[in-house]
């Protein structure tokens, strides 16, 4: 499930609060093309979440989004903009931490007040509403398609379907869709048992209307304040070592070297903090068409020491252990035994030239 913005909801532990500032930018191919939604009663779960593709991006809408696990809950407000063959988008989140998200096509800014600071990214993954990373037909021989009915969701009758996964490799999902324009109003993720793990729905709406340009602007100026771009390169895993075993169903999107900057060694003993330095990290990332995860290949050895450590919040599951001198970090949305077996595949192997 995607969430209402990038960085995640804050209160994550260690690990997964790692694993959500290397996954602030994906590597998602081109923006699908609108696809004609067919009758209701014969869509195959590709035929979904195309649809659901297709409005997230081609659609006007604002309104409120709010992301629930057990008892937290987390608001954002969410501006999106389609007008001129341009996806524009603000992400404005309501409560904890402020921070602001501005898409203007392929690029991201990421503006952390407190900080004084804005994080560039390239290719910033999906959000909610757009539930899913680019579909190929494979997908609807995953997941079965169930509908439920009708419900209203933020003042709109929407079409209630299932996506009951066939495995145990993913979970299920339980969505809602408003009809005419095929937007995704709520959605859960759903457990082995069919109850919700966690869910993010509007509570307001105001859809296919003109969006003011103002609208669009970040809230704050940010001019002094310091800006860091997080660039990638496309590599290939194998020319550095590196193999990946992914489950059935799930294909690579990208293998890329993301840089960033770090603490690029241990504080001293006095406490005296590290020296920030670029960093280098792999990142292959896969996806069944709904669920995505990324591997991080950390090559500073020792950094996060020995041993093997597992952290899950809501539908996200990461799990991080040393392979020879690197650090590998799994971390995705799906449960806990697929994340692990992704972790426990990535192997050394001689570089391929």
């Amino acid at each position: 499930m995607k969430r209402p913005a990038c960085g995640g909801p804050a209160g994550r532990g260690a690990l997964l609060a790692l694993a959500c500032a290397l996954t602030g930018a994906g590597c998602a191919a081109a923006d699908p093309v609108p696809v004609p939604a067919p009758a209701t009663g014969t869509r195959d779960a590709a035929q979904w979440l195309r649809t659901i593709q297709a409005a997230a991006l081609h659609q006007n809408f604002s309104g409120t989004i709010v992301y629930q696990h057990g008892e937290d809950m987390h608001a954002s407000h969410i501006v999106h903009s389609s007008e001129g063959g341009v996806v524009r988008e603000r992400v404005l989140t309501l409560d904890g931490l402020p921070r602001e998200f501005i898409r203007v096509g392929d690029e991201t800014q990421c503006l952390y007040p407190r900080l004084q600071r804005v994080v560039i990214e390239q290719r910033a993954r999906p959000v909610f509403p757009n539930i899913a990373e680019p579909v190929s037909a494979e997908v609807s021989s995953h997941y079965d398609v169930r509908r439920v009915g009708r419900e209203r969701v933020a003042g709109s009758d929407c079409e209630v379907v299932e996506l009951i996964a066939r495995d145990e490799l993913r979970y299920g999902y339980r969505l809602w869709v408003e009809p005419a324009s095929g937007l995704l109003l709520r959605a859960q993720t759903l457990g082995a048992d069919g109850a919700a793990i966690e869910q993010v729905s509007f509570t307001d709406l105001h859809l296919g209307e003109a969006i003011d340009p103002a609208q669009l602007r970040p809230t704050w100026q940010t001019a002094g304040w310091q800006v860091e771009r997080r660039p990638s390169e496309p590599t290939q895993l194998q020319t550095q070592g590196w193999r990946i075993t992914a489950p059935a169903g799930f294909h690579r999107l990208a293998e890329v070297v993301r840089r960033f900057l770090g603490h690029g060694a241990a504080p001293a003993k006095d406490g005296t903090p590290a020296p920030v330095v670029e960093r280098s990290t792999l990142q292959a990332v896969y996806s069944d068409g709904l669920a995505t995860v990324s591997v991080f290949i950390d090559p500073s050895p020792g950094r996060h020491g020995p041993g093997e450590e597992r952290q899950r919040r809501g539908s996200v599951t990461a799990v991080m252990r040393q392979v020879d001198d690197a650090t590998v970090t799994v971390v995705g949305e799906v449960p806990p035994a697929t994340a692990q077996s992704i972790a426990d595949s990535v192997e050394r192997i001689a570089p391929a030239h």
